[in-house]
């Protein structure tokens, strides 16, 4: 037996593809993108006081940096006068004749 021929069923024009979307998932798509704007939004003046901390906390460090720089060559530099010290202390003991311990 044949086949009878049927016509596509395709649908209306006037009938949509698919079911329109439900209120309540429209409110909460609105507040989800609510949400993720809110997030995503920083204070500029923030910003700004967070790079200047940034920016001071870096010239600190640097200071810092300098000053230890500054310490050790200082420190170097005592630790050379205080050999020369007692090399003279040494010489001058061995002078006189008195025993001087190292």
């Amino acid at each position: 037996m044949p086949r009878s021929h049927r016509p596509d069923r395709r649908p209306s024009p006037a009938r949509p593809l698919r079911p329109a979307p439900r209120w309540s998932s429209l409110a909460f798509l609105g507040a989800s993108v609510v949400l993720l704007a809110s997030g995503c939004y920083q204070d500029p003046q923030a910003q700004l006081d967070e790079a200047q901390a940034q920016l001071d906390l870096t010239a600190t460090l640097e200071e810092l940096g300098s000053r230890s720089a500054d310490l050790a060559f200082q420190l170097d530099s005592l630790r050379g006068v205080v050999a020369r010290q007692d090399t003279t202390i040494a010489r001058l003991a061995n002078l006189a004749g008195v025993p001087y311990p190292r």
